[in-house]
């Protein structure tokens, strides 16, 4: 990687690093200015979004991974009474 490249990279995860950095402060401010029951809301939803949402997109991913196997053998089982 020559060093004109290299620091191109450097720049654009500076400027990536420092747009995340932004966006926590302009959270942690709005959050800071909420009542209570919108920062209650707001902690509701997130603990949503943290736990029950990943949750649910594995568990429909590992339906989804034995389905395919399952059809799978099925389209396999129906080729071999075919074939005889």
């Amino acid at each position: 990687m020559k060093s004109a490249n290299f620091k191109t990279f450097c720049d654009s995860m500076e400027d990536v690093a420092q747009d995340i950095v932004r966006a926590c402060r302009k959270g942690v401010r709005s959050i800071a200015a909420m009542p209570l029951p919108a920062m209650i809301a707001c902690c509701i939803l997130l603990a949503f979004v943290i736990s029950i949402l990943p949750l649910a997109l594995f568990l429909f991913i590992l339906f989804m991974a034995v389905k395919v196997v399952a059809g799978a053998f099925v389209i396999d089982r129906r080729r071999t009474v075919r074939e005889q």
